[in-house]
């Protein structure tokens, strides 16, 4: 029976929330492709989206006994890579705002109604946050966390010193933690 069959991803995400190697390998074999080309696409670096694709997996095996609950695993592991990029996102970021309600990976194969509202006012935040920036500093800072660009290549792209990309960066960086942590005041 092809693993793609409903009944036999059960029996295979059954045998991964046993423990069963092998299971989890086939598993991983059939998905990787998939999750590292989705996650490329978000976070536009090749080693991120490797080392956040294994992350993925690693979690899933770590946490294997909640596969016992989950129906379509492919919608489950699009949310538990949509929480890693969005945590790796807010690590790199802003890792000094500290959020209520910290999400539990995993919990769930589909994000609660409280889940995406949450995510979608985050990303509102964090792009009116950007939008705030000097013309110059959105730029490279866009360039830098949306594009995937080095120093280099930014300072290339804009015509400016090396050392002007990485003063842009850390004062975006500075200013977007100002921004969010003062709404996360006024929140709470």
């Amino acid at each position: 029976m092809p693993i793609d069959s409903p009944h036999n991803e059960k029996e295979l995400l059954l045998r991964v929330a046993a423990g069963d190697q092998p299971a989890f390998q086939r598993l991983f074999n059939r998905y990787w492709g998939k999750m590292y080309a989705n996650t490329l696409q978000f976070v536009k670096s090749p080693a991120l989206a490797e080392d956040l694709t294994q992350e993925i997996f690693i979690k899933i095996w770590m946490n294997r006994e909640r596969l016992l609950a989950v129906n379509r695993f492919d919608a489950f592991l699009y949310t538990t890579a949509k929480n890693l990029i969005l945590d790796e996102f807010r690590k790199r970021v802003l890792p000094t705002v500290q959020e209520e309600g910290h999400h539990v990976y995993m919990a769930s194969d589909l994000p609660s109604a409280q889940d995406k509202l949450e995510l979608k006012d985050f990303e509102g935040q964090l792009h009116a946050a950007i939008n705030q920036l000097p013309a110059q500093m959105q730029l490279a800072f866009r360039l830098s966390r949306f594009q995937g660009m080095s120093h280099d290549e930014i300072a290339r792209q804009m015509n400016i010193s090396r050392v002007t990309s990485k003063n842009y960066i850390a004062r975006s960086i500075a200013a977007i933690r100002k921004y969010m942590g003062g709404r996360a005041e006024h929140v709470t």
